[in-house]
């Protein structure tokens, strides 16, 4: 058994290099590029109201622990029921129901990882929106509509869809990361929905996190995000504890 699942698992590794390069040669050979200049493509909607500076609204915002909590209880209940009817050829392994759940935890745990952002600054930079994110790694996106570029970690796009700004990320082993970004009616609210998905696991792991406009203070303030006293800042100095 652990033969077959081993080959099945190689087999799948293949394919997925394969279409990786295959996405890879097709973004140096112009193909991929070629989808910013398809009219069918969404036009880029304003970006003014994106720009500036975001803080976390921590009473609206989702929790990636008790979020995973929640979806590790649904799973496990949807494998007990698969489990409780294999002898009618319907459910799955005690093996496969161990390692989906396993892989439901680590998407949880990356997810709590990449969501910790407390502050953004969205800003246009030579053409490329920027946010950037305090104790996080940058998002970024090209002008123009939809537009795939090649990153050390994967393959990145960000496109329009809903009237939302999507950032999705390709990653080497079958991860899928996407933020999306949409803006409230009266554009002083943002949310920004992250979803990570692999292959193997049954189950996408989602969280959101709102965030509400605000001007800096002056540069002589220090400022931290607590989860018991929200924002905490203090004259010249280290953040109160």
């Amino acid at each position: 058994m652990k033969s077959i699942s081993r080959f099945i698992n190689q087999q799948v590794d293949t394919r997925l290099t394969h279409r990786l390069k295959a996405l890879l040669l097709g973004i140096i050979l112009g193909v991929a590029d070629s989808r910013a200049d398809d009219p069918a493509e969404p036009a880029m909607p304003s970006l003014e109201p994106y720009l500036g500076h975001w803080e976390v609204d921590f009473s609206a915002t989702e929790s990636a622990n008790e979020k995973l909590r929640f979806l590790y209880d649904v799973t496990l209940s949807e494998h007990k029921r698969r489990l409780a009817n294999r002898q009618n050829g319907l459910g799955d392994t005690p093996f496969q129901a161990a390692n989906d759940l396993q892989g439901l935890v680590n998407l949880g745990r990356l997810a709590d990882q990449i969501t910790r952002t407390a502050v953004l600054n969205i800003q246009l930079v030579d053409g490329i929106l920027v946010a950037a994110r305090d104790d996080n790694f940058s998002l970024r996106c090209a002008i123009g509509g939809a537009q795939t570029t090649v990153q050390s970690v994967g393959i990145s796009q960000c496109h329009v869809q809903a009237k939302a700004l999507v950032f999705s990320m390709a990653m080497p082993g079958g991860l899928r990361i996407e933020h999306r970004l949409i803006l409230s009616k009266q554009q002083d609210r943002l949310s920004i929905a992250t979803t990570l998905a692999a292959d193997g696991v049954s189950q996408s792991f989602s969280v959101s996190r709102v965030f509400q406009r605000f001007e800096p203070g002056d540069p002589g303030f220090a400022c931290r995000y607590t989860l018991g006293k929200g924002r905490v800042c203090q004259l010249n100095g280290t953040p109160d504890e």
